[in-house]
């Protein structure tokens, strides 16, 4: 895919994320994991190094944040991180997006931030989502 075709597609996909979440709407989440998706696909084709691609890598990550894609959202930040073009000011600004998100939802659940912390509720989540049923059957 060419960067020509990704832009209009991404400014759609953006314009019909927010209209969903204004509206409060189940489908939301769906679309900004789309957005995420698009934003990975232009990352691909343009250097950290450049404003765009500089700009797809946030946009990315924000993104899978806002489908609640935390995994996802890691998983990319990891991957830009290791990219060679990426200098401090995105390192930086690409690290902040998950620890906002992190603070956000310990924000939400405070008593189980302080019990247990977020960190251990996603790697259990993530746990259980691998094995394919909520709970152990033996």
């Amino acid at each position: 895919m060419s960067i020509e075709f990704l832009y209009p597609l991404v400014t759609e996909a953006i314009q019909r994320a927010e209209t969903l979440e204004d509206l409060g709407a189940p489908g939301a989440r769906q679309a900004q994991l789309d957005v995420s998706l698009l934003e990975e696909k232009i990352a691909e084709l343009l250097p950290a190094s450049a404003p765009e691609g500089a700009l797809a890598r946030r946009g990315a990550v924000r993104a899978a944040l806002a489908a609640g894609e935390h995994d996802r959202a890691r998983q990319l930040t990891e991957q830009f991180l290791a990219e060679a073009e990426t200098d401090a000011g995105l390192r930086t600004d690409l690290l902040n997006l998950l620890e906002h998100a992190e603070r956000s939802t310990a924000a939400r659940y405070p008593h189980v931030a302080a019990s247990v912390g977020m960190r251990e509720v996603r790697r259990v989540a993530r746990a259980l989502i691998e094995q394919g049923a909520p709970f152990p059957i033996d």
